[in-house]
């Protein structure tokens, strides 16, 4: 029969057992203690590897904000900017694997810049668990409202003319940049920047003459007539954005993916990793969640760890063909 505990306790003291017995038997009867069955007991950290403003930044803030009364613990943003998003990347590669830190990893960090660089201070595969996909964020191709370019075709028929500027501030601006010069025989200049937000402010001071964004970064920007949305790079016309074509529609394959999601560094409990997608998918499917996401253009794509692992793969394996297609040699 079953014995209460303050009753085992009792015959174990008068049977004259030391203080080490009786901690040794209460381990025994509580039985082994994973780390894990207490996840979490302390805050969490989510590192954004870009400067406030990106895409990764946005969806961090909006996610952690119901994340963390879901999971009874502070979920803190810090911000890690710098080297396209390896920096903050890569200190996450290293850190405890106690699911106490995580990363928003996007399609820039771990689909885009590994066909950029050659070496990197992280192994976007073996360095990481992949959590969860949360959202794809479609492209689009914007100039200033008082662009002399109307339409796509009038911005590709002026490069042909003479070679243009644009502007990109991330790696998959880098790469979308150059594919559509690529497709659709433009020719312009890539100018640098270190993030979307400044990319995108000096198109607004008239030193670049286009550039490719994420939606979330450019939208508000959009609906005030401060810039003027010519393409998406998505495969069907956006809610937001409806009179908008694709590039699709303009005959030009372009099946790049913009994706934004959650790691923990390699070596966490599986059953960490299960939580935190269990929790973050029904973030996703809060009615205010769902409808901040939309009314930024974003799209929710939550998937499970599986299939997140399978997706990482396959989108390096497509930005990276994208590269050498459009002619980008790895540094």
């Amino acid at each position: 029969m079953f014995q209460p505990l303050d009753h085992f306790l009792r015959r174990l003291f008068t049977a004259g057992g030391s203080a080490a017995a009786v901690a040794l038997s209460m381990a025994t009867f509580a039985g082994p203690a994973h780390a894990e069955d207490s996840y979490p007991n302390q805050p969490i950290t989510i590192v954004v590897p870009y400067s406030p403003g990106s895409a990764s930044d946005t969806t961090a803030r909006i996610i952690s904000e119901k994340l963390s009364p879901r999971l009874d613990a502070p979920v803190v943003i810090e911000n890690k900017p710098g080297a396209s998003g390896t920096i903050g990347a890569a200190s996450v590669g290293r850190a405890k694997p106690d699911g106490y830190t995580l990363v928003l990893t996007s399609s820039s960090t771990h689909s885009a810049t590994p066909a950029l660089f050659r070496k990197l201070p992280f192994d976007p595969t073996a360095d990481f668990k992949h959590v969860i996909r949360a959202v794809t964020i479609p492209m689009m191709l914007v100039v200033r409202a008082d662009s002399p370019y109307q339409t796509a075709e009038a911005l590709i028929k002026a490069s042909q003319s003479e070679p243009l500027n644009y502007a990109y501030g991330s790696s998959t601006s880098q790469i979308a940049g150059a594919t559509f010069n690529k497709i659709s025989g433009a020719d312009a200049n890539g100018v640098p920047y270190k993030s979307q937000p400044q990319a995108v402010t000096d198109l607004l001071g008239g030193h670049v003459d286009y550039l490719f964004a994420d939606l979330s970064v450019i939208t508000q920007l959009i609906q005030n007539k401060q810039l003027r949305a010519l393409a998406f790079t998505d495969q069907e016309r956006s809610s937001v954005f409806p009179d908008v074509p694709t590039m699709q529609e303009l005959g030009y394959k372009f099946d790049l993916v913009v994706w934004v999601g959650l790691a923990a560094p390699a070596g966490t409990p599986d059953a960490v990793v299960e939580r935190l997608n269990t929790e973050i998918t029904e973030v996703l499917k809060d009615p205010t969640v769902a409808e901040r996401f939309q009314s930024l253009g974003m799209k929710l794509a939550p998937n499970t760890v599986a299939e997140h692992q399978e997706f990482t793969l396959q989108q390096r394996d497509v930005w990276t063909q994208r590269a050498v297609d459009a002619g980008i040699e790895a540094q």
